[in-house]
């Protein structure tokens, strides 16, 4: 299992270095959304509970660290997500790709929300708020859409790599 968590681990360094370099680029400004929650999302699905929260408490520290935003935010929001996807699974069938496009976009809603409200003093929330409501519309859309697809490409990759080290492992025993 610990190999399945440094895997995470790389597919989030590798995603936050495109976020904080490729991504933030002019031509994609406003179009994507933080492709982290997916992998959030999934984590807090699939994993063992501990596992799975220390490799989203991991990813959201370097993400603060490299975003040069307000500390912890991202830590903070990653955290919630994070729980909050855990409880849902206990009451809702989240293996459905309609619910799979609501919780990721959901998400990716309420990080946006989180952000407006950490940066906007109380007199000019409402005047950020209504300024970013086109690309925070369009990012919750495209999220809506893309969500399930990554969560699915992420389930196959899992797959592929459980079987490929127990393969090994039982070569190993068989030495």
């Amino acid at each position: 299992m610990m190999k399945v968590s440094c895997l995470y681990l790389m597919l989030g360094l590798s995603t936050i270095v495109a976020q904080t370099t490729i991504l933030r680029l002019p031509l994609f400004h406003g179009i994507f959304y933080d492709l982290l929650i997916p992998l959030v999302v999934f984590l807090s699905l699939n994993p063992p509970k501990r596992k799975g929260v220390l490799v989203v408490m991991i990813l959201g520290l370097i993400m603060d660290l490299l975003s040069g935003g307000i500390f912890g935010i991202y830590l903070s929001v990653y955290f919630w997500i994070f729980l909050l996807v855990k409880s849902l699974s206990r009451y809702f069938d989240v293996g459905d790709t309609i619910f799979q496009s609501v919780l990721i976009g959901v998400c990716v809603l309420g990080q946006h929300l989180m952000f407006c409200i950490s940066v906007a003093d109380p007199w000019n929330g409402a005047q950020l708020l209504a300024a970013q409501t086109g690309p925070v519309l369009l990012q919750t859309i495209f999220a809506a859409l893309t969500g399930p697809g990554i969560l699915m490409l992420l389930g196959r990759l899992q797959t592929r790599f459980q079987t490929r080290s127990s393969g090994a492992q039982r070569e190993m025993g068989s030495l």
